[in-house]
C-alpha cells in the first residue's frame, strides 16, 4: 500500500508529466484555434477551454476526441502545488523561486476563476435613455410580469434552458408566484419570424399552434445556431398558460418580437414576452450625448465616446463620465466599456462586464516578476562585490535577516508599482505624488541593496530612516485607499495597503534586528578572499 502510495505521489510531482501537460496545452490551443473557423469565440471556449472532456459531434452522437482546459490546467495546477510541496523547502535564498512558483499557481487559479465566475452584458441607450439594467447577449430568458400596480412590476424569470428541459421531458413548469402553470409545447434555440402574406420563399416554417396574440400571424421557421461572434441566435417558443379553468391560450414568444403578449387573468394584467437575460442594478445610466469623430475624407472611426450621467439611489455617487475607447467607468464592481453605436449614430453600445478575480493575473505577474528580480538581481549584487580581481573567493553564509531585507525590498518595490498603477487612472495630484513616492522609493530600495551586497556600515541607519519614513507612505496610502478614487478598486487597494502594512512592519523589526551585535560584526568585518599562494616546497 506504501509502494502504491510512492508511486502516486510520484507520478504527480514528475517532471514529465508538467512537460507532458504543457504539450497538450499547446496542442489544445492550436486544435481549438482551428476550431473557431466553424465556431465563434465563445463555442470554442465552452467547448475547448471550459470542458473536463472535449466532446465532437460525429453523427449525432458525442464522442470525446480530447482532454478539456479544466482538466489539463486543474492536474497541472496539482502537479505544481504537489511538486512545490515535495521538492522544494523554503530558504531565504530560494525565496525569490518560492514567489514565481506562488503567482503561477495563482495565475491558474485566476484563469478557473474568471472563467467559473465572469459575467457579460451589453447596455444600449438612445440618446436621452435612462435604463438600470444590462442585458445578455448570449443567454435568454422568458419574463412574465405582473403589471397591475402602475407604480412597479413584479416579474418571473424562467432561464432559457429550463424551458428546453422542460419541452424535452414534456413537464410543465409551476411557479409560486404565479396563479398559472406554464407549459413549453416547443423551444426553438434560433428561429426566424415573418408575416404569413409577406413571407420569403426560402424560410422553411414549422406548424405554429399559437392561438393567442399576435402569433397567429406569424410563419415560425426554426434556423441553425450560428456561432459568429458577430451574429446572436434569435430563439422562440410557444408557450401555453393553462390556469385552474383551463387553458388560456398558447403563445408565440420571440426575441424579435418587441412587444409583450397582454392578457388578463385572476383580476390582474399581465405580460408574456422571450427577451436577452437581463442583469439589474440598484444604479441607472442616462446617454447624454453620444460623439463619433471620422478620419477627414473617410468613413473609417476616429474615436466614439459616450457621455453617460450616474444615478445612485442615495446620490453620493452621482456624477456625468466620459466612457471611450480604453477608458471605461468603473462602478459597483461592473466595468462599461465603450463597445459600439447603432441607429445613425444616436445609439451607444457598452459592454458591462464583472469579474470579481479581475485582479489576480495582475498579482501573480507582479509576484513573478518580484521573484525573478530577487532571484537573479539580489544574487548578481552578491557575486558582484564577492568579486574583486582574483577567481578563487572564500563563500560566506549570509545572514538570514540580510537575505530577508532584499526580499523586503522587493515587496516594497512591488507595493509602489500597484500602487502607481492605482493611481495613474486619476488626474492630478494622485498621480503625481504617487510617480514621486515611487521614484524616492527605488532610490532608497537600490541604496539599501547596494550597502547590503558591500556591507556598508552607512546602510544601518539608512534602514532605520527608511523604515520610519515607511510609516508615512502607509498613512498617505491609508488615506487614499478610504478617501480616494472609486469603490470598484477597493480589493486593489486593500491588496497595496496590505503589502504596504506588511512591509511596514518587516522593515522596523529587521531595522531593529540589525542593531545586533553578530550583525554589526557582519557589517565590520571585510569581505575574506582567497589568495591563492604557491606552495613552498
Amino acid at each position: 500500500m506504501r509502494e502504491l502510495l510512492r508511486e502516486f505521489i510520484r507520478f504527480f510531482i514528475s517532471l514529465r508529466l508538467t512537460v507532458a501537460l504543457l504539450a497538450l496545452s499547446a496542442l489544445l490551443v492550436f486544435l481549438a484555434t482551428i476550431d473557431q473557423v466553424h465556431l465563434g469565440i465563445w463555442a470554442v471556449q465552452e467547448k475547448w477551454f471550459k470542458s473536463l472532456i472535449v466532446l465532437h459531434t460525429i453523427k449525432g452522437f458525442p464522442v470525446p476526441v480530447f482532454p478539456g482546459g479544466y482538466f489539463i490546467g486543474g492536474l497541472l495546477l496539482l502537479n505544481l502545488v504537489a511538486a512545490h510541496a515535495k521538492r522544494f523547502a523554503f530558504t531565504w535564498k530560494k525565496a525569490g523561486i518560492q514567489l514565481v512558483h506562488f503567482g503561477l499557481i495563482l495565475l491558474l487559479l485566476g484563469e478557473l476563476f474568471t472563467g467559473l465566475f465572469q459575467e457579460e452584458y451589453q447596455m444600449r441607450l438612445d440618446e436621452g435613455q435612462t435604463r438600470n439594467y444590462s442585458e445578455s447577449w448570449r443567454f435568454n430568458e422568458l419574463a412574465i410580469a405582473d403589471t397591475t400596480a402602475p407604480a412597479e412590476d413584479v416579474v418571473t424569470v424562467i432561464p432559457e434552458k429550463r424551458l428546453a428541459r422542460s419541452v424535452a421531458a414534456e413537464k410543465d413548469i409551476q411557479v409560486s408566484a404565479l396563479p398559472f402553470r406554464v407549459v413549453p409545447r416547443a423551444y426553438y434555440p434560433n428561429a426566424a419570424l415573418a408575416m404569413k402574406e409577406q413571407a420569403p420563399p426560402m424560410l422553411k416554417p414549422v406548424e405554429n399552434t399559437s392561438n393567442r396574440g399576435i402569433g397567429p400571424k406569424l410563419l415560425l421557421a426554426p434556423l441553425p445556431m450560428t456561432y459568429k461572434q458577430d451574429q446572436r441566435n434569435l430563439p422562440a417558443a410557444l408557450v401555453e398558460l393553462i390556469g385552474t379553468e383551463g387553458s388560456l391560450g398558447v403563445f408565440l414568444v420571440s426575441t424579435m418580437i418587441t412587444e409583450p403578449e397582454r392578457f388578463t387573468y385572476a383580476g390582474r394584467e399581465w405580460a408574456l414576452s422571450l427577451r436577452f437575460q437581463r442583469a439589474y442594478k440598484p444604479y441607472s445610466l442616462t446617454l447624454v450625448d453620444f460623439s463619433h469623430d471620422r478620419y477627414a475624407g473617410t468613413d473609417i472611426p476616429k474615436n466614439f465616446s459616450s457621455r453617460v450621467r450616474l444615478t445612485t439611489p442615495d446620490g453620493v455617487n452621482d456624477r456625468e463620465v466620459l466612457i471611450f475607447m480604453n477608458n471605461p467607468l468603473r462602478h459597483d464592481g461592473m466595468t462599461f466599456y465603450q463597445a459600439g453605436f447603432d441607429n445613425n449614430d444616436k445609439t451607444t453600445v457598452l459592454q458591462v462586464v464583472r469579474n470579481p478575480s479581475w485582479v489576480i493575473p495582475y498579482l501573480s505577474c507582479m509576484l513573478m516578476a518580484v521573484g525573478l528580480f530577487w532571484q537573479f538581481g539580489w544574487h548578481l549584487a552578491v557575486f558582484t562585490a564577492r568579486r574583486g580581481g582574483s577567481s578563487a573567493l572564500k563563500r560566506e553564509e549570509t545572514p538570514g535577516p540580510v537575505v530577508a531585507l532584499g526580499l523586503v525590498l522587493a515587496l516594497r518595490l512591488m507595493a509602489g508599482l500597484v500602487g502607481l498603477w492605482v493611481t495613474a487612472s486619476t488626474d492630478g495630484t494622485p498621480a503625481a505624488v504617487g510617480l514621486g513616492v515611487l521614484a524616492l522609493e527605488f532610490i532608497a530600495c537600490s541604496a539599501l541593496l547596494v550597502g547590503l551586497a558591500g556591507r556598508g556600515s552607512w546602510s544601518r541607519p539608512l534602514l532605520g530612516a527608511y523604515a520610519w519614513s515607511s510609516l508615512l507612505v502607509l498613512a498617505g496610502v491609508l488615506a487614499y485607499g478610504f478617501l480616494g478614487g472609486d469603490i470598484y478598486d477597493a480589493i486593489l487597494r486593500w491588496v497595496v495597503i496590505g503589502l504596504h502594512l506588511l512591509t511596514a512592519a518587516a522593515l522596523l523589526a529587521l531595522a531593529r534586528s540589525f542593531r545586533r551585535p553578530e550583525l554589526v560584526a557582519w557589517f565590520s568585518e571585510p569581505r575574506a578572499r582567497v589568495s591563492s599562494t604557491p606552495a613552498s616546497a
